[in-house]
């Protein structure tokens, strides 16, 4: 026995949608619209090797309006909704990939999302960004 014949025609327009268009946003307005990888950083004035080699990525996008921060740690990729006032960035909310780190690599997605979670003070100057939380550091040169 047949099941029901779907009705013939358009679907009704109030039934579709669309995937929210995503942008590419400034951290500061003298900063390249592009993802940035790590160049350096310092964890308490003692210089951090593992950043220099692009360990941690960062970009900015706007998402239906609303400026949303994707960073991709060592070990997962982590994201969040991204306020700037001034040339302070606060992420809320930070949800984190489901991949389970040891180690040196969770030791080092740990710094990174204690990094963003305080106020992060930004510069930026050609095509190098400069966060500061605390008393960390993370450079970032634009891609």
């Amino acid at each position: 026995m047949a099941g029901p014949t779907p009705p013939a025609g358009p679907l009704n327009s109030q039934t579709e949608s669309t995937a929210p268009i995503e942008t590419c946003a400034t951290f500061l307005p003298s900063a390249s619209c592009s993802p940035y990888a790590s160049i350096s950083g310092t964890a308490n004035g003692k210089n951090l090797p593992w950043l220099a080699s692009g360990a941690v990525t960062a970009q900015l996008t706007t998402v239906a309006g609303s400026l949303q921060l994707a960073v991709k740690t060592p070990c997962n990729p982590v994201s969040g909704p991204a306020t700037i006032s001034g040339n302070t960035l606060h992420v809320g909310n930070i949800a984190v990939g489901a991949m389970g780190c040891a180690g040196d690599v969770g030791a080092r997605e740990q710094w990174v999302l204690q990094f963003l979670q305080r106020p992060v003070e930004m510069t930026s100057a050609d095509g190098v960004l400069k966060w500061t939380s605390g008393a960390d550091t993370l450079t970032l040169r634009a891609n």
